[in-house]
């Protein structure tokens, strides 16, 4: 159960925070490069947002994404960047993986008194 909400919990910071990118950059077409294609829309932002958490924050071509949009946006973008990596691997993520640990050491529990 605490599984399920913290999958919630990842799904709707992901959906807030590209919401907030889609308002923030507005139209992805006014920047000269292909970079920014994956914040096109909102199902697309929250997409590229996943893979950033999960797999690795690439753009179409194999660079880098976070030092695109350090160009494109500033500073600003680097500390809320680093804030919310920070938020999602150390909070979140640990949060899930604590509920696998606590499966494990319950049934363990549960094997040693039978």
């Amino acid at each position: 159960r605490v599984l399920l909400w913290a999958v919630v919990l990842l799904g709707l910071f992901i959906f807030v925070l590209g919401l907030f990118i889609r308002s923030t950059m507005g139209d992805v077409d006014k920047f000269d490069n292909d970079y920014f294609h994956g914040f096109r829309s909102l199902p697309w932002a929250m997409f590229t947002l996943f893979r950033c958490f999960t797999d690795g924050c690439a753009a179409d071509n194999g660079t880098p994404l976070q030092l695109h949009l350090a160009e494109a946006i500033g500073w600003r973008f680097v500390m809320l960047y680093v804030f919310v990596f920070l938020f999602v691997t150390v909070g979140i993520f640990n949060l899930i993986m604590a509920n696998f640990v606590d499966y494990v050491a319950v049934a363990n529990r549960r094997r040693s008194q039978e």
